[in-house]
């Protein structure tokens, strides 16, 4: 007996038709076609409010990029200067020639430079939000794609002990037939029996392992929980070569975000030093008097006075610095650690595809056809039940083992997978 692992086609039609069929009536609904990992995929992005976080964190990002490089607002100037407090004019507004209804303006002016910098760090904050979503979305792709995974691997693990249960009532009916005729022992009716109630409880185990991760891929689909899945994607292929994988990751969704951050926390570094130049700001002011005095008009420019520099922006230069040297030594570490993971799933791709092909092209055939060899001798009278139950649990063993193997190849391939992004990603 062959096992061939299905083909999926990538997103597509098949997805227009879920979203389509999921708007229409309730007759057609109780219909959906099936629902593919990359359908699954797409499908959940839409829905995940991670995905909707991140889009509006880098619209606020861009939206600050603007004004971060724009002049402050300008200040209104209100006052009264000179009032008399006490004597014949106390409180007169027109008495003293010195009292003055002030009206006036204040603009800063700081340096075109740090104004550049102030920009510079925005851009740079929105496109580490930019590089954050990418690193959501393909971190939302792998925990549905598992999800899928989980359920189709639990659905196949029932579906291969079901199978099983036509050979163990064989082997039961063949041992009732033994013992009719006065060959068989009643021990061996017994043994029959209870090796097709133990299937029978693997089997409602395995459904109970289906429901299960039902449930945890309605956590990503509510709406597409109980949907009938499509064939898996080739899970002995990974859309690029392995050995090419190791040379993208500095690509890895986990380190998108450090580029952008670097830059970031250099720009902060060059603000920091940019402090040790003086801005400046100029007031201007209207001063109304009596009517026996003339009116007044005065401007002021005043200049900032970083003399402090050591005990100042010296300190605070160097707190910015040691920020930039400690998001460089995270990026080296991460890279680090998400390179020696990629070296390791890529290990476990390749060892798990290759036992997976032993168990299709030898294994589980060499299972069945003992299976089937010892149930025919048993029937012929040349054979005892015994050895039929033995190879009988052997046969639930090997197909156990390769559905768990092919359990591990489908995550290896999903964390692989999703571990970059595609070509265009935004």
């Amino acid at each position: 007996m062959n096992f061939p692992v299905p083909h999926c086609a990538r997103p597509g039609l098949a997805l227009s038709l879920v979203l389509g069929l999921s708007l229409l009536s309730p007759a057609l609904k109780a219909e959906p076609p099936p629902l593919s990992l990359f359908d699954a995929v797409q499908l959940a992005e839409r829905q995940a409010p991670q995905i909707r976080a991140r889009d509006a964190a880098i619209a606020a990002a861009e939206a600050a990029i603007g004004p971060a490089g724009e002049l402050p607002d300008p200040e209104l100037i209100l006052g009264i200067e000179n009032l008399p407090i006490d004597g014949d004019e106390r409180l007169s507004l027109t008495d003293d020639f010195m009292t003055m209804r002030k009206l006036g303006f204040m603009q800063s002016f700081p340096r075109r430079e740090k104004r550049l910098l102030r920009a510079e760090r925005a851009t740079s904050e929105a496109a580490r939000e930019r590089s954050l979503l990418i690193s959501e979305r393909l971190g939302v792709h792998e925990a549905v794609a598992r999800a899928w995974i989980a359920v189709a691997i639990a659905e196949q693990r029932a579906r291969l002990l079901q199978e099983l249960a036509a050979t163990a009532d064989a082997q039961l009916a063949a041992a009732t037939a033994a013992l009719t005729a006065g060959r068989g022992s009643a021990a061996d009716g017994i043994n029959a029996r209870s090796a097709v109630v133990a299937l029978r409880d693997r089997i409602l185990a395995a459904q109970a392992q289906v429901d299960t991760a039902r449930s945890d891929l309605k956590r990503w689909l509510p709406g597409f929980a109980d949907a009938k899945l499509a064939p898996a994607p080739d899970w002995f292929d990974l859309g690029v070569e392995a050995d090419a994988l190791a040379g993208k990751i500095a690509h890895h969704r986990e380190l998108l975000a450090f580029a952008a951050a670097e830059h970031a926390a250099a720009t902060e570094v060059a603000l920091a030093r940019a402090e040790k130049r003086p801005d400046w700001s100029l007031e201007m002011a209207y001063a109304q008097r009596g009517p026996q005095y003339s009116n007044m008009l005065s401007v002021q420019v005043r200049v900032g006075l970083p003399i402090f520099a050591g005990s100042r922006q010296e300190p605070t230069i160097a707190a910015k610095q040691a920020l930039l040297t400690g998001i460089e030594a995270e990026r080296e570490a991460a890279l680090r650690m998400h390179g020696a993971e990629l070296e390791r799933t890529v290990t476990v791709w390749r060892s798990s595809a290759e036992r997976l092909r032993r168990y299709q092209r030898d294994l589980l055939p060499l299972a069945e056809e003992r299976t089937a060899v010892a149930l025919a001798a048993y029937r012929g009278g040349s054979g005892d039940l015994q050895a039929v139950l033995v190879t009988l649990e052997a046969a639930i063993e090997q197909r156990l083992a390769y559905v768990d193997l092919t359990d591990t190849l489908a995550q290896a391939w999903a964390t692989l997978h999703f571990a970059f992004p595609q070509e265009g990603a935004r």
